[in-house]
């Protein structure tokens, strides 16, 4: 990061025969800012391409001397001459610049020897020349009212551009105003005055990230929020002011390299728009999640099954998660059961049933038997991510994305763009078969409820129930949003 400063030795000037000519003189020290600068990624063909480019920032002006020559009348005499400041920055994200004193005081001094005379600066903001005190000098932003210099401590900011700027968005003009009058004894006034150009830092959307592990907060709010409306997905961050589209990219799960559809979504959170279908290997470690943004190691007791038939363990605290087989690999239009997507691409590729895991295993192992009621403190999500919570008061929850707060969405909307949820059936522990498949979705919240339940969400071809509880045995899918 780095900031340009130009620093301005102003000087006036008084004859010793009553004819006043008052010097500014201007220098410049440059200081930058410096921020990375994100580059592209390649979705589709399934690879990443990064590129860092650096950023600068330059500050120059079009003047090094701003010079009056001021004869005053029998009355107050004032004149004012521009500065051009003329920022140069490959910064997408703009600049911002900033005017003061050099230091903690803000006059014009006599340097001839006349001790206590100065050019003072004035002490109000926002006024008519005509307004000024005597003796006084101050800046104007729109060449017709004057504010008085500030110092270095609180440097006025005289231009924000918080995107990449334009040709008319790198010059700022500066008036500078002096009003004097023979009551001012001749000689030289002198005063340093600094500019300074601060580069602004990079902010990265959700476009520009590669992995679900690189997610934070501060991306998903930095991308633009679409509309309730919304369907039409923006796939390459094109149309980052417009919210009649969905952001959505790719995302890689660093764990075992599968990608996930991610979209920003209009209750303000970054959600999978797809299920989670990470598989588990006995005594290997992987990294979960912590709701609070954490993560842990923890290690499965149990590798993932790719066979049904298997009844699992009544007992809750034990690993227990299933891959689906070909023939249930995808639902097309989040119902029918298919062995391939109904179309190529990654478009498609939220048909794409996840994997069942019971609700031990979709927190990590944190909702034990022991909890009766409460939050799992982790899931089996990727580092950043968590499975939703239960009720519509916390943000990132089911009920708050799709009930009235949100959406409010009809059952066969939850089945298209931008939700994408489908109806895959549950996996029943104590007979090892998927039931229900074609008719409902259940998904896994992170709250227990009296023992041995815990709080799921379902939907069905016709309804939506946001706020439902199942036994924490069976085998439900995890959808997960970003802490």
């Amino acid at each position: 990061m780095a900031m340009l400063e130009k620093v301005l030795n102003s000087r006036g000037i008084l004859s010793n025969i009553g004819i006043f000519a008052s010097s500014l003189l201007v220098t410049v020290i440059a200081v930058y800012f410096y921020s990375p600068v994100i580059g592209s990624h390649a979705d589709e063909a399934r690879m990443s391409v990064a590129t860092t480019v650096n950023p600068i920032i330059s500050l120059s002006l079009d003047t090094s001397l701003v010079s009056f020559d001021l004869t005053p009348g029998d009355g107050a005499t004032f004149s004012s001459l521009p500065i051009n400041a003329v920022v140069d920055t490959n910064s997408a994200s703009g600049y911002d610049l900033f005017f003061s004193s050099v230091d903690d005081s803000a006059d014009m001094a006599h340097t001839g020897g006349v001790a206590g005379q100065t050019i003072k600066s004035m002490t109000v903001s926002n006024w008519l020349p005509d307004d000024m005190s005597v003796n006084s000098w101050g800046y104007s932003l729109d060449g017709a009212r004057y504010s008085a210099i500030p110092l270095v401590d609180a440097p006025a900011t005289i231009r924000t551009i918080n995107q990449y700027p334009s040709s008319s968005e790198r010059t700022t003009t500066v008036n500078i105003g002096v009003k004097v009058s023979r009551t001012l004894p001749s000689g030289s006034y002198e005063k340093d005055i600094v500019f300074s150009a601060i580069a602004h830092p990079v902010i990265k959307t959700i476009h520009d990230i590669e992995t679900m592990q690189e997610m934070t907060s501060e991306i998903c709010t930095h991308t633009n929020t679409p509309a309730k409306t919304a369907t039409t997905i923006d796939w390459k961050g094109n149309r980052l002011n417009d919210d009649s589209y969905v952001p959505r990219t790719s995302l890689r799960d660093t764990r075992d390299g599968n990608y996930y559809l991610v979209s920003k979504l209009a209750d303000g959170n970054c959600w999978m728009s797809q299920n989670l279908t990470f598989d588990l290997t006995a005594d290997t470690p992987f990294i979960a999640s912590n709701i609070d943004g954490t993560t842990m190691e923890v290690t499965p007791d149990s590798t993932t099954q790719t066979t049904t038939g298997e009844a699992w363990d009544q007992e809750t605290d034990v690993w227990h998660s299933y891959h689906p087989a070909a023939d249930e690999r995808y639902y097309q239009a989040g119902i029918t059961k298919a062995s391939t997507p109904s179309e190529s691409g990654i478009e498609y590729d939220w048909e794409k049933t996840g994997n069942y895991y019971n609700w031990y295993t979709a927190t990590a192992g944190t909702g034990t038997s022991a909890m009766t009621y409460g939050d799992a403190s982790a899931s089996i999500c990727p580092k950043g991510w968590r499975i939703p919570a239960y009720s519509a008061s916390n943000a990132r929850s089911f009920a708050n994305l799709i009930g009235s707060n949100t959406y409010a969405l009809s059952a066969a909307a939850l089945r298209i763009d931008p939700m994408n949820f489908i109806l895959s059936g549950i996996y029943i522990a104590s007979s090892g078969n998927i039931t229900n498949q074609g008719n409902n979705g259940y998904y896994w919240n992170s709250v227990a409820t009296s023992y041995p339940r815990a709080t799921m969400f379902l939907s069905s071809k016709t309804s939506i129930s946001l706020q439902q509880s199942n036994d924490r045995k069976n085998g439900l899918q995890v959808r997960c949003v970003a802490i």
